[in-house]
Protein backbone atom coordinates (compact mmCIF):
# COMPACT_ATOMS: atom_id res chain seq x y z
CA UNK A 1 0.00 0.00 0.00
CA UNK A 2 2.66 2.44 0.80
CA UNK A 3 4.61 2.04 -2.90
CA UNK A 4 1.39 3.10 -4.96
CA UNK A 5 1.26 6.22 -2.40
CA UNK A 6 4.61 7.07 -3.16
CA UNK A 7 4.45 6.68 -7.06
CA UNK A 8 1.22 9.02 -6.70
CA UNK A 9 3.50 11.75 -4.85
CA UNK A 10 6.29 11.60 -7.31
CA UNK A 11 3.85 12.21 -10.57
CA UNK A 12 2.40 15.49 -9.66
CA UNK A 13 5.99 17.07 -9.55
CA UNK A 14 7.19 15.50 -12.59
CA UNK A 15 4.33 16.53 -14.64
CA UNK A 16 4.89 20.30 -12.91
CA UNK A 17 7.89 20.15 -15.01
CA UNK A 18 6.09 19.88 -18.69
CA UNK A 19 2.75 21.40 -18.19
CA UNK A 20 1.99 25.00 -19.19
CA UNK A 21 -1.35 26.26 -19.21
CA UNK A 22 -2.60 28.79 -21.84
CA UNK A 23 -3.19 32.10 -21.68
CA UNK A 24 -6.57 32.77 -20.09
CA UNK A 25 -9.42 33.55 -22.03
CA UNK A 26 -11.55 36.36 -20.30
CA UNK A 27 -13.85 35.83 -22.48
CA UNK A 28 -15.00 32.34 -22.58
CA UNK A 29 -13.58 31.08 -19.13
CA UNK A 30 -15.11 27.73 -19.45
CA UNK A 31 -13.23 26.97 -22.30
CA UNK A 32 -10.61 27.89 -21.29
CA UNK A 33 -10.98 25.66 -18.02
CA UNK A 34 -11.69 22.71 -20.69
CA UNK A 35 -8.37 23.08 -21.82
CA UNK A 36 -6.46 23.16 -18.17
CA UNK A 37 -8.57 20.16 -17.18
CA UNK A 38 -7.13 18.44 -20.43
CA UNK A 39 -3.76 19.01 -19.76
CA UNK A 40 -4.38 17.77 -15.93
CA UNK A 41 -5.53 14.43 -17.66
CA UNK A 42 -2.89 13.44 -19.41
CA UNK A 43 -0.35 14.36 -16.96
CA UNK A 44 -2.46 12.63 -14.34
CA UNK A 45 -3.02 15.09 -11.81
CA UNK A 46 -5.87 14.34 -9.97
CA UNK A 47 -5.38 16.22 -6.74
CA UNK A 48 -7.91 18.90 -5.81
CA UNK A 49 -4.95 20.48 -4.16
CA UNK A 50 -3.07 20.53 -6.89
CA UNK A 51 -4.90 21.55 -9.64
CA UNK A 52 -6.00 24.55 -7.30
CA UNK A 53 -2.05 25.49 -7.74
CA UNK A 54 -1.37 24.83 -10.77
CA UNK A 55 -3.62 27.98 -11.62
CA UNK A 56 -2.94 30.06 -9.27
CA UNK A 57 0.24 30.29 -10.24
CA UNK A 58 -0.61 30.65 -13.69
CA UNK A 59 0.86 34.17 -14.52
CA UNK A 60 -1.65 36.22 -15.74
CA UNK A 61 -3.32 39.07 -13.42
CA UNK A 62 -6.77 38.48 -14.29
CA UNK A 63 -7.21 35.86 -12.92
CA UNK A 64 -5.81 37.11 -9.47
CA UNK A 65 -8.14 40.09 -10.00
CA UNK A 66 -11.13 38.37 -10.45
CA UNK A 67 -10.81 35.61 -6.89
CA UNK A 68 -8.27 37.91 -4.58
CA UNK A 69 -11.00 36.81 -1.63
CA UNK A 70 -10.32 33.33 -3.13
CA UNK A 71 -6.63 33.82 -2.95
CA UNK A 72 -6.76 35.17 0.37
CA UNK A 73 -8.63 32.86 2.07
CA UNK A 74 -8.60 29.53 0.07
CA UNK A 75 -11.63 27.45 0.25
CA UNK A 76 -10.76 24.16 3.06
CA UNK A 77 -12.25 21.85 0.71
CA UNK A 78 -12.21 21.12 -3.05
CA UNK A 79 -9.98 24.16 -3.29
CA UNK A 80 -9.70 23.94 -7.52
CA UNK A 81 -13.92 23.15 -8.13
CA UNK A 82 -14.61 26.18 -6.14
CA UNK A 83 -12.43 28.25 -8.12
CA UNK A 84 -13.09 27.40 -11.45
CA UNK A 85 -17.15 27.26 -10.79
CA UNK A 86 -16.47 31.13 -9.25
CA UNK A 87 -13.71 32.41 -11.76
CA UNK A 88 -16.64 31.52 -14.54
CA UNK A 89 -19.38 33.00 -13.08
CA UNK A 90 -17.68 35.98 -12.69
CA UNK A 91 -15.93 36.75 -16.31
CA UNK A 92 -19.11 35.20 -17.85
CA UNK A 93 -21.31 37.74 -19.62
CA UNK A 94 -24.30 38.21 -17.64
CA UNK A 95 -27.40 36.64 -19.52
CA UNK A 96 -29.01 40.19 -19.86
CA UNK A 97 -25.62 41.30 -21.76
CA UNK A 98 -25.65 38.65 -23.97
CA UNK A 99 -28.98 39.07 -25.20
CA UNK A 100 -28.55 42.25 -25.76
CA UNK A 101 -25.34 41.57 -28.08
CA UNK A 102 -27.34 39.07 -30.03
CA UNK A 103 -30.24 41.13 -30.76
CA UNK A 104 -28.47 44.00 -31.23
CA UNK A 105 -24.65 44.45 -32.00
CA UNK A 106 -23.51 41.13 -33.45
CA UNK A 107 -22.25 41.09 -36.35
CA UNK A 108 -20.63 39.07 -39.13
CA UNK A 109 -17.37 40.86 -39.76
CA UNK A 110 -15.01 39.09 -41.35
CA UNK A 111 -16.18 35.34 -40.28
CA UNK A 112 -17.96 33.23 -41.85
CA UNK A 113 -21.65 33.02 -41.69
CA UNK A 114 -20.95 29.44 -39.74
CA UNK A 115 -18.66 31.21 -37.27
CA UNK A 116 -20.78 33.61 -36.96
CA UNK A 117 -23.42 31.30 -36.39
CA UNK A 118 -21.79 29.09 -33.60
CA UNK A 119 -20.72 32.91 -32.01
CA UNK A 120 -24.95 33.73 -31.50
CA UNK A 121 -25.39 30.02 -30.32
CA UNK A 122 -23.09 30.61 -27.87
CA UNK A 123 -24.91 34.26 -26.76
CA UNK A 124 -28.29 32.23 -26.32
CA UNK A 125 -27.14 30.15 -24.09
CA UNK A 126 -29.28 28.35 -22.15
CA UNK A 127 -32.12 31.18 -23.14
CA UNK A 128 -35.45 29.75 -25.22
CA UNK A 129 -35.68 31.44 -28.21
CA UNK A 130 -38.42 30.30 -31.01
CA UNK A 131 -36.38 28.81 -33.95
CA UNK A 132 -37.88 30.81 -36.74
CA UNK A 133 -36.97 33.73 -34.74
CA UNK A 134 -33.42 32.64 -33.99
CA UNK A 135 -33.27 31.97 -37.91
CA UNK A 136 -34.51 35.78 -38.83
CA UNK A 137 -31.44 36.97 -36.76
CA UNK A 138 -29.52 34.89 -38.12
CA UNK A 139 -30.37 36.19 -41.64
CA UNK A 140 -30.46 39.81 -40.91
CA UNK A 141 -26.75 39.59 -40.27
CA UNK A 142 -25.84 38.47 -43.39
CA UNK A 143 -25.17 40.38 -46.85
CA UNK A 144 -27.97 41.47 -48.65
CA UNK A 145 -27.00 39.10 -51.50
CA UNK A 146 -26.61 36.20 -50.07
CA UNK A 147 -30.09 36.97 -47.90
CA UNK A 148 -31.69 37.15 -51.54
CA UNK A 149 -30.23 33.76 -52.24
CA UNK A 150 -31.39 31.95 -49.41
CA UNK A 151 -34.68 33.39 -49.71
CA UNK A 152 -36.54 30.97 -51.00
CA UNK A 153 -34.71 27.98 -48.86
CA UNK A 154 -34.57 29.06 -45.25
CA UNK A 155 -37.99 27.89 -44.58
CA UNK A 156 -37.23 23.98 -45.65
CA UNK A 157 -33.83 23.39 -44.06
CA UNK A 158 -32.12 24.24 -40.20
CA UNK A 159 -30.38 26.72 -39.39
CA UNK A 160 -27.18 24.72 -39.46
CA UNK A 161 -27.63 23.81 -43.09
CA UNK A 162 -28.53 27.43 -43.20
CA UNK A 163 -24.80 28.36 -42.79
CA UNK A 164 -23.09 25.64 -44.62
CA UNK A 165 -25.20 27.35 -47.38
CA UNK A 166 -24.07 30.95 -46.85
CA UNK A 167 -20.54 30.11 -46.88
CA UNK A 168 -20.47 28.42 -49.88
CA UNK A 169 -22.52 31.90 -51.39
CA UNK A 170 -20.15 34.19 -49.55
CA UNK A 171 -17.24 32.40 -51.44
CA UNK A 172 -18.15 32.22 -54.85
CA UNK A 173 -19.73 35.92 -55.05
CA UNK A 174 -17.75 39.12 -54.08
CA UNK A 175 -18.23 41.33 -51.28
CA UNK A 176 -21.28 43.74 -52.13
CA UNK A 177 -19.90 47.06 -52.62
CA UNK A 178 -21.71 48.58 -49.42
CA UNK A 179 -20.14 46.18 -46.95
CA UNK A 180 -16.98 47.03 -49.03
CA UNK A 181 -17.53 50.64 -48.45
CA UNK A 182 -17.89 50.35 -44.91
CA UNK A 183 -14.74 48.29 -44.07
CA UNK A 184 -12.78 50.23 -46.05
CA UNK A 185 -14.17 53.66 -45.89
CA UNK A 186 -12.78 53.84 -49.58
CA UNK A 187 -14.97 53.19 -53.21
CA UNK A 188 -14.01 50.68 -54.75
CA UNK A 189 -13.19 50.90 -58.58
CA UNK A 190 -17.15 49.46 -59.25
CA UNK A 191 -18.14 52.39 -56.94
CA UNK A 192 -16.16 54.86 -58.97
CA UNK A 193 -17.15 53.41 -62.63
CA UNK A 194 -20.62 53.90 -61.46
CA UNK A 195 -20.02 57.38 -60.43
CA UNK A 196 -18.44 58.46 -63.33
CA UNK A 197 -21.78 56.95 -65.56
CA UNK A 198 -24.03 58.90 -63.59
CA UNK A 199 -21.87 61.73 -64.17
CA UNK A 200 -22.08 61.29 -67.93
CA UNK A 201 -25.66 60.36 -67.78
CA UNK A 202 -26.50 63.91 -66.34
CA UNK A 203 -24.18 65.84 -68.25
CA UNK A 204 -26.13 64.43 -71.17
CA UNK A 205 -29.57 65.22 -69.72
CA UNK A 206 -28.72 68.84 -69.40
CA UNK A 207 -28.27 69.10 -73.10
CA UNK A 208 -30.99 67.71 -73.61
CA UNK A 209 -32.67 69.75 -71.23
CA UNK A 210 -31.05 73.05 -72.69
CA UNK A 211 -32.29 71.80 -76.89
CA UNK A 212 -35.33 71.41 -75.80
CA UNK A 213 -36.01 75.00 -74.27
CA UNK A 214 -34.68 76.64 -77.25
CA UNK A 215 -37.57 74.57 -79.39
CA UNK A 216 -40.28 76.57 -78.86
CA UNK A 217 -38.71 79.62 -80.25
CA UNK A 218 -38.23 78.08 -83.63
CA UNK A 219 -41.42 76.43 -83.75
CA UNK A 220 -43.05 79.92 -83.16
CA UNK A 221 -40.87 80.69 -86.37
CA UNK A 222 -42.05 77.70 -88.61
CA UNK A 223 -45.49 78.38 -87.59
CA UNK A 224 -45.70 82.12 -88.39
CA UNK A 225 -43.80 80.94 -91.34
CA UNK A 226 -46.34 78.62 -92.68
CA UNK A 227 -49.44 80.69 -92.07
CA UNK A 228 -47.70 83.29 -94.38
CA UNK A 229 -47.40 80.54 -97.06
CA UNK A 230 -51.58 79.85 -96.14
CA UNK A 231 -53.98 81.83 -97.98
CA UNK A 232 -53.90 84.97 -96.15
CA UNK A 233 -57.01 85.09 -94.63
CA UNK A 234 -58.91 87.84 -92.96
CA UNK A 235 -59.01 87.42 -89.18
CA UNK A 236 -62.83 86.42 -88.02
CA UNK A 237 -63.31 89.48 -86.19
CA UNK A 238 -63.44 91.62 -89.60
CA UNK A 239 -65.50 89.31 -92.16
CA UNK A 240 -69.19 89.77 -91.99
CA UNK A 241 -71.57 86.72 -90.86
CA UNK A 242 -72.21 85.85 -94.63
CA UNK A 243 -68.42 85.32 -95.22
CA UNK A 244 -67.71 83.32 -91.55
CA UNK A 245 -70.34 81.32 -92.19
CA UNK A 246 -70.03 80.27 -95.85
CA UNK A 247 -66.73 82.10 -96.87
CA UNK A 248 -66.09 82.17 -100.67
CA UNK A 249 -69.69 80.15 -101.12
CA UNK A 250 -71.18 83.26 -99.86
CA UNK A 251 -73.65 85.32 -101.96
CA UNK A 252 -73.96 87.78 -99.88
CA UNK A 253 -71.95 90.77 -97.98
CA UNK A 254 -72.38 93.09 -95.48
CA UNK A 255 -70.22 96.27 -94.52
CA UNK A 256 -67.60 96.64 -93.11
CA UNK A 257 -65.89 92.88 -94.38
CA UNK A 258 -62.40 92.68 -95.33
CA UNK A 259 -63.11 89.33 -97.38
CA UNK A 260 -61.60 89.59 -100.85
CA UNK A 261 -62.12 86.61 -103.49
CA UNK A 262 -59.32 84.52 -104.23
CA UNK A 263 -57.39 85.62 -107.68
CA UNK A 264 -57.68 81.97 -109.03
CA UNK A 265 -61.57 81.86 -108.50
CA UNK A 266 -62.32 85.21 -109.57
CA UNK A 267 -63.35 84.26 -113.09
CA UNK A 268 -66.17 82.44 -111.79
CA UNK A 269 -68.00 84.22 -108.81
CA UNK A 270 -66.32 87.64 -108.88
CA UNK A 271 -67.08 89.78 -105.65
CA UNK A 272 -70.48 89.32 -103.42
CA UNK A 273 -72.52 92.03 -103.44
CA UNK A 274 -75.05 92.74 -100.90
Amino acid sequence: MTTPSTSTTVNPPIAAVSLKLPPFWPNDSLIWFMQVEAQFLTRGVTSEETRYAYVISSPQPSIAQEVRDILINPPSTQPFTVLKEELIKRTSESEKKRLQKLLTTEELGDRKPSQLLRRMQQLLGECKLETSIFKQLFLQRLPGNVQLVLASTADDVNIEQLAKLADKIVEVTPLPSHVATVTTGESSPSQATQFQQLAEQITLLQAQVSALSSQPQRRSRSQSRDRHRRTRSPSPDTLCWYHRKFGANAHKCTKPCSFTTPASSSSGNGPASN
